[in-house]
């Protein structure tokens, strides 16, 4: 006439219960923190590019806004075209070395690698889910 688990049963279950909530917890904190980290990282990384990139274009623009003229100018009267055929020459020049530029920065951006710590230890704790339940 059994009525149900032992006590010694039941409490072995609880605290199997309690033991597996509590690894759970203790994983997910972990994975928290790791990406809690990346995600300084990653931002400490996109502000020191987007720091750079603003630095670099205003720089250029400012620069070439005060010299283009001038070059214009010296250009066209040593060479004796007109102006207007040095200025397109020039625009030319830069819509080349701009695309070139941004070529450069697209490769920089594909480079970029966010969160990928936390990406491999995701990928190896399916793995590791993968090969337990196999078992």
């Amino acid at each position: 006439m059994e009525k149900g688990p032992t006590a010694p049963t039941a409490s072995a279950g609880q605290s199997r219960v309690a033991g597996l909530l509590r690894a759970v917890a203790l994983y997910i904190e972990a994975r928290g923190r790791l990406l809690q980290i990346e995600g300084q990282e990653a931002g400490s990384k996109a502000s020191s590019l987007t720091g750079h990139i603003v630095l670099t274009l205003s720089s250029l623009v400012i620069g070439w806004m005060l010299a283009a003229p001038a070059l214009v100018w010296m250009i066209a009267e040593r060479s004796g075209w007109h102006w207007a055929k040095v200025a397109l020459c020039g625009a030319g020049a830069h819509l080349f070395i701009g695309f070139f530029l941004l070529l450069l920065l697209k490769a920089r951006l594909k480079r970029l690698r966010l969160f990928e710590e936390t990406f491999n230890q995701l990928r190896r704790d399916r793995e590791w889910l993968a090969s337990t339940s196999n078992d």
